[in-house]
């Protein structure tokens, strides 16, 4: 049975539930006249060994070197095939209950560099490659919409550079205040499947490989925090950019090329404010994404020219206070 909730409001196109099956349903299906066809029955044991080595050639230096392999699994969503939208008018989604998980192996390496106990200056470098990813494209079946689905590889690396600075050990009257930054830059590429790509080629568009989904080309945080120690308060203030990062893969839909999606870099603001009380009652205020700025989506390919607006939207800011309790035994 499937719960249709407010959030996640499903538009059911002619009355019915989109169902797609391998290679793509040529129309929707009503699901009650295809009992089990929706259904999603996945199992996979895996054996995911690590290793990881730690030398500390000087006492201020430390060196990390691991290697890992672990799954990404699939979402409720991405598997659900029925046409799901978060507003009337809104992208529209499709889910697929054959999709796989994706298989991963992760190296990483990272140098950290502690002159104090309270400083810390840290590079890292990282490479994860994958198998069956999941990869959002752009499909169509009487209309446009996006689905998820198993590209046989892709490649995901990058480096990051952290710096953390405990203040009150290079000036006393700033004991309390910690400030802190770091970058990532991340490279991504994954490759099209075949059917897709000789698709795209028949449009003007020979695309063989991409950006993978979700993978925004760079991220900065900066932060602050201030801690009062005598009235056990706590202050913090957490600034984010993420990069340009594709959405949707490109597609062709009634012999029509559709460029890929991409959101458009933006920024956001939270801060927080932590008091205890007591010894066992934490309260907390949070107000997130502050900056509320307006998050661009484009269509976005080289076969089509300038980027193209598909949408703008805000997501507004969000206010919560919360009480928690820890007990020790």
């Amino acid at each position: 049975m499937i719960r249709l909730t407010r959030r996640a409001s499903l538009l059911l196109t002619l009355g019915a539930l989109l169902l797609r099956e391998p290679p793509g349903a040529a129309a929707p299906v009503i699901l009650a006249n295809n009992p089990g066809g929706a259904d999603a029955n996945f199992s996979q044991d895996d054996v995911l060994p690590s290793i990881a080595v730690v030398a500390g050639p000087y006492e201020d230096l430390t060196i990390r070197a691991s290697y890992s392999q672990t799954v990404a699994r699939q979402t409720f969503k991405e598997l659900t095939p029925i046409v799901q939208q978060e507003f009337l008018g809104g992208p529209i989604f499709v889910g697929d209950p054959t999709l796989g998980m994706s298989s991963l192996e992760n190296y990483d390496l990272r140098f950290d560099y502690t002159p104090t106990p309270g400083s810390l200056f840290s590079a890292s470098v990282f490479y994860k490659d994958i198998e069956d990813p999941i990869e959002y494209v752009q499909s169509g079946v009487l209309f446009t919409f996006t689905t998820p689905k198993n590209y046989e590889w892709g490649k995901l690396k990058g480096i990051e550079l952290e710096a953390r600075q405990r203040m009150g050990d290079v000036v006393d009257a700033l004991d309390g205040l910690t400030l802190g930054a770091n970058a990532t830059f991340i490279d991504s590429e994954t490759e099209l499947l075949a059917q897709e790509q000789q698709g795209l080629a028949n449009v003007g568009a020979p695309i063989v490989t991409r950006d993978m989904t979700n993978a925004p080309d760079h991220l900065y945080n900066l932060f602050a925090t201030y801690e009062i120690k005598p009235t056990r308060t706590s202050f913090g203030v957490f600034y984010t950019v993420t990069g340009d990062s594709l959405v949707t893969g490109a597609g062709q839909v009634d012999q029509n090329f559709v460029p890929s999606i991409y959101q458009k870099e933006f920024d956001s603001l939270n801060v927080s404010v932590t008091q205890a009380l007591g010894s066992i009652f934490t309260l907390k205020l949070q107000a997130k994404n502050l900056t509320n700025p307006y998050i661009e989506e484009v269509y976005r390919s080289e076969f089509t020219g300038p980027d193209a607006t598909r949408s703008i939207y805000t997501k507004g800011i969000d206010y919560s206070i919360s009480l928690s309790a820890k007990l020790s035994f």
